[in-house]
Formats: C-alpha cells, structure tokens, sequence
C-alpha cells in the first residue's frame, strides 16, 4: 500500500511543477500512549500527501499551522492538504488547501536550531467544537519536571498501526539538565541542545516519541510550548530526553511572518 501511495505521490508532485525531494517515510509515531478522547485536541491537525499522514500540525489561527520546517522542507504547496477535526487520520473531518510554506530563515539556512514553519491554507478553517485555535506560548520558563501533553498519530507499539489520534504524557526535563545528559551519553547533538529547545522525557521505558511524530504540539496549562521535532535521530530512544521546538524562542518571528503574509 505505501509503495503505492508513494508512487502516486511522485507523480502528483510532477504535476504541481517539481518532484518532491524526499517524500516522508509511514509514520511512526507516539509509542505506549493511549487513544485521545474525541475532541480532546482539536487544534491538532494532519499534514497529507495524497490522503497520506506524514506530519502533525497545529491550529494557532484561522489560516495559519504551526509544524516543523523538516516536514516541509522538500513540498509545495500543491501537494500536501491539513485534515483538521478528527481523531481519525483516514476519515472525517474537513480537509483545506494549502497556497503557502513559509520556513524559519531561507531554505538555504541551517535547520539545525530553526526546526519551525508555518503553512498557510487557502481559506479560513470553520472553527467549531471539534476544530479550535491554541494559543502558544510566550512563556520562556517551565519548571523542571512539569507535566506536558503530546498528541500525534501511527504507531502504538513497536508492530502496530493506528488510524486514532494518540495522547502521551512527557516530563519537562530543564534544558542544563538536557545538555548534561546528551554529554554523559557521549551524543554527537549534545551542542545543538539551545534556548530555542525544550526537552521532555517519558515515563517508561516502553514510551517514546519517533521521528514522524515531528509537528505536533506539546501542550502546558492549556498553550502550546514546543513542537515535536524529527531532526534528531534519538528523539526515537526513550532511554535519553526527546528535543523539541520552543515556540516561545520564536514568538515574535511567529507574529511577524503571520502579519506579513495576511493578504
């Protein structure tokens, strides 16, 4: 079936003016959460290539998704659709256009620590109980193990797939703390841990996040704190802290490039 879905996506792709430079891999997500319940995340959204999950995403305005720059550093905006109002990645919900990508920085920039975009859709969502803005974050302090919230979509152990939106909850792990442990672990990121991340760890060694887990929201109090990044090989290693996006780090740019692009 994925071979399939790729093929056709190449295609696809084609037809939008340009091949597509890496299609995403099958997601594989959130391991050890459970079933969220229906309506408990309506911000969160799908990023589909041909009806084919391969991002998270999350509402921050009417047009407006925020996701990793990662997810779409390869696509145009012809070929992916945001499936919004559902827990169910293969039916329901509403599915919108896409007209424009816009990356942290040029395409040509480091993504190393700029690991955030946003994707604009071509009308206005129709928020409703199943499909609402979150607010992010401005706040640059989170205390050390601090319960925070992810949701995303695939896999819920190391063989089987889900359709259902999946729920996790995560520790804050402070970012000192974060870089200490990557050191000890002798991982060659250790010095890409910054102030534009946020760390978590699971709380057993049977949970973990994977790298297509990338673009979903990690959830404080109510807002959005971080978005779940792809760019480090161990995100998908339970035994050291997963990094993320911080989206207070990039606060402003968030405000500027919406301001920017409200024509």
């Amino acid at each position: 079936m994925f071979h399939t879905l790729t093929i056709i996506a190449l295609l696809v792709a084609n037809v939008c003016g340009g091949i597509i430079g890496s299609l995403p891999l099958p997601a594989q997500p959130i391991f050890g959460g459970t079933d969220a319940k229906e309506g408990a995340a309506p911000y969160q959204v799908s990023l589909q290539h041909i009806g084919q999950h391969f991002c998270g995403g999350s509402i921050i305005a009417d047009r407006w998704i925020l996701t990793t720059r990662l997810c779409i550093e390869n696509t145009i905006p012809c070929c992916i659709s945001v499936l919004v109002g559902t827990n169910d990645k293969q039916s329901g919900g509403s599915r919108y256009d896409v007209d424009r990508i816009l990356p942290y920085g040029s395409w040509n920039a480091s993504i190393e620590k700029n690991d955030i975009a946003l994707v604009r859709l071509s009308t206005p969502l129709k928020i409703s109980e199943r499909v609402k803005i979150i607010k992010y974050s401005t706040a640059a302090f989170i205390p050390d193990n601090a319960t925070l919230t992810v949701t995303g979509w695939g896999q819920v152990d190391a063989v089987k797939f889900t359709n259902q939106l999946q729920t996790l909850d995560l520790q804050h792990v402070a970012l000192d703390r974060c870089r200490a442990i990557y050191v000890k672990e002798g991982a060659r990121n250790s010095t890409l841990v910054s102030e534009a991340n946020l760390c978590t760890a699971t709380r057993r060694k049977s949970q973990a996040l994977c790298s297509d887990d990338a673009g979903s929201p990690v959830i404080w109090k109510g807002e959005q704190v971080a978005i779940v990044s792809r760019l480090l090989k161990q995100a998908c290693t339970p035994e050291i802290p997963h990094i993320h996006t911080r989206v207070s780090f990039y606060h402003d740019w968030i405000q500027k490039t919406i301001a920017n692009n409200s024509d």
